[in-house]
């Protein structure tokens, strides 16, 4: 008897679920061994783009969770279309440093072959989290 592969929609609520629970190595194990990578650096705002590995998508949601508390997400829509999904939310977070709440929208886009994520770009707003992390200052006159 052979295990099917998760579906691409099945494969976008198991990764969700995972990054849910704050689970890194979870999330990380529903990727490809080489994805192709599109998100900000959650502690630095800096874009990071290319090929990652699997332990660099890891160690990405590691780098999030040990700087940003999870309190919740909600997904406001689901689109799949074959291999391609793409996820609209919001997400609650609380710096660890601080007790601000942020709650911030995000973007989700993911690509799908062979049963595994090989393809992720992620945005989020970058701002609101660099501020509650105190990296950015706004100024008013």
């Amino acid at each position: 008897m052979t295990s099917r592969s998760p579906s691409t929609a099945e494969l976008v609520h198991l990764v969700l679920a995972r990054f849910g629970a704050t689970d890194a190595a979870g999330v990380a194990r529903l990727f490809a061994p080489e994805v192709e990578w599109r998100a900000p650096d959650v502690t630095s705002a800096r874009w990071t783009s290319g090929i990652r590995t699997r332990r660099e998508v890891e160690s990405f949601f590691l780098s999030a969770f040990s700087a940003l508390d999870l309190e919740g997400i909600s997904v406001h829509r689901l689109l799949v279309d074959g291999e391609d999904a793409a996820v609209l939310g919001r997400m609650r977070w609380r710096p660890t440093s601080t007790s601000d709440v942020v709650d911030a929208d995000f973007s989700l886009s993911l690509s799908v072959h062979d049963g595994e994520v090989d393809g992720c770009w992620l945005l989020h707003d970058t701002l609101a989290v660099a501020m509650a992390l105190g990296a950015v200052r706004t100024w008013s006159p």
